[in-house]
C-alpha cells in the first residue's frame, strides 16, 4: 500500500489476503466440478437446438398456420402490443402514469401483416403463379370480403386434419386464403421464410444482417408458450432460470424469477414492470444499506464480522489493540 494508506489505516485490524491465489483456487475448483459433471452427464441442452420457423412449420403445421393467419388478419396480440413496436400506448405496461415504454416510444416499428406475411408472399408470388393469382384476388377484394375469408379460414383451422404433412380443411368458402397460407407453409418448410424475414429487416445489410428480431417475434405467443410448457419453462414454473429440460440453469435469476410466482404479479398484465421495479428497489436498498438508518446497524446487531475475524477477537476481545485486555493464559 501507499504511505498515505499506511497512515490512514494505522490502528485498524488488518490481515494478509492474496486475491490472485483465492481466485485461482476458486477457478480450479469450479473447473474440476464442471469437467466431472460434464463427463458424467454431458451438457443438459445438447439435445435441444434453437426453435426455428422451419421446425414449427414441419412438425406443427396447424400451429404455424394459426399464427400466420393471425398476423394476416391483424388479430395477433403483437399488432396491438404498443411500444417499442406499435404506437398503441394503451397496451403498454404501466403503473398509473409511470410508463417507461411510452416515454421511449416506438424504436422498432413493426407492421406485422406487411412485414411478416405480405412481403414474404410477394417474394413467393414471384416464383409461384398460383400464389401470385391468389394474392391479386385477395388484394382486389373489399375489406369486408377479406375479413370474412380470414375469419372462415381461422375457424376452419380448429377442425383441420394433417395428412402426410398436408393440412386438410373442412369444406367452406375461404377464398384465396388457403392458397396464400399454403404458400407460406411451403416457404417456411424450406427454411426460406426465416431468411426472408431477416433479409427484409434491412436489405441494405444483406448478406451481413444479424438482426433476428422478426423471426423470433414470429414464433411468439401461443407457439413459444407451448414449447416453454413442454420444457417446464413457463413463468409460473421458474422458467426464466431453467435450461431446456429438468435442469437448473441461471440460478442467479432466482430472486427475480421468484416474483413471478406471486399470483398478483405473475397474472398481472403489468407483471414485468412490477417485478422490475421491486427488484430495482431491492437492489438500491442493498447498495445504499450503509447509509440507511437502522439497516446500517445490522452488522452490530448480528456481528458476523466477529466470526470472520475470530482470530483477531480471540487476541483482542474489545477489538481495539490499544484498549484490549489480553486473555489470561
Amino acid at each position: 500500500m501507499s504511505v498515505l494508506s499506511d497512515k490512514n489505516l494505522r490502528g485498524y485490524p488488518m490481515k494478509p489476503y492474496d486475491m490472485v491465489r483465492e481466485g485461482l483456487i476458486v477457478f480450479g475448483v469450479m473447473l474440476t466440478i464442471i469437467l466431472v459433471l460434464a463427463a458424467v452427464w454431458g451438457f443438459p441442452g445438447k439435445n435441444y437446438g434453437p426453435l426455428t420457423i422451419k421446425e414449427v412449420a414441419t412438425k406443427a403445421p396447424v400451429a404455424f398456420l394459426k399464427r400466420t393467419v393471425s398476423y394476416f388478419s391483424g388479430t395477433s396480440r403483437l399488432q396491438t402490443y404498443g411500444p417499442p413496436y406499435t404506437h398503441n400506448d394503451n397496451h403498454a405496461q404501466h403503473i398509473g402514469p409511470f410508463c417507461p415504454n411510452c416515454w421511449v416510444g416506438v424504436i422498432y416499428p413493426l407492421n406485422a401483416k406487411v412485414d411478416f406475411v405480405m412481403q414474404p408472399l410477394q417474394q413467393i408470388a414471384a416464383l409461384d403463379p398460383n400464389v401470385a393469382t391468389a394474392l391479386n384476388t385477395y388484394q382486389n377484394a373489399s375489406a369486408k370480403q377479406q375479413t370474412e375469408w380470414n375469419n372462415a379460414y381461422t375457424s376452419a383451422l380448429n377442425k383441420a386434419q394433417v395428412t402426410h404433412g398436408r393440412v386438410v380443411l373442412p369444406a367452406g368458402d375461404y377464398g384465396p386464403v388457403p392458397v396464400l397460407m399454403n404458400g407460406m407453409l411451403t416457404f417456411a418448410r424450406t427454411g426460406l421464410l426465416e431468411a426472408a424475414l431477416t433479409f427484409n429487416t434491412n436489405p441494405n445489410m444483406a448478406p451481413y444482417e444479424t438482426n433476428y428480431t422478426r423471426p423470433l417475434l414470429y414464433l411468439g405467443g401461443p407457439i413459444m408458450n407451448t414449447v416453454a410448457g413442454h420444457f417446464d419453462e413457463k413463468g409460473g414454473e421458474w422458467g426464466m432460470s431453467h435450461i431446456a429440460g429438468p435442469y437448473p440453469g441461471a440460478w442467479w435469476l432466482w430472486p427475480y424469477t421468484f416474483l413471478y410466482q406471486i399470483p398478483a404479479i405473475g397474472n398481472s398484465p403489468n407483471g414485468d414492470l412490477i417485478a422490475f421495479l421491486i427488484f430495482l428497489v431491492m437492489l438500491l436498498i442493498a447498495v445504499l444499506a450503509p447509509m440507511i438508518p437502522g439497516l446500517n446497524r445490522i452488522p452490530y446487531v448480528i456481528p458476523v464480522y466477529k466470526i470472520i475475524w475470530r482470530d483477531w477477537y480471540a487476541k483482542y476481545p474489545s477489538g481495539i489493540p490499544s484498549n484490549a485486555s489480553r486473555k489470561r493464559v
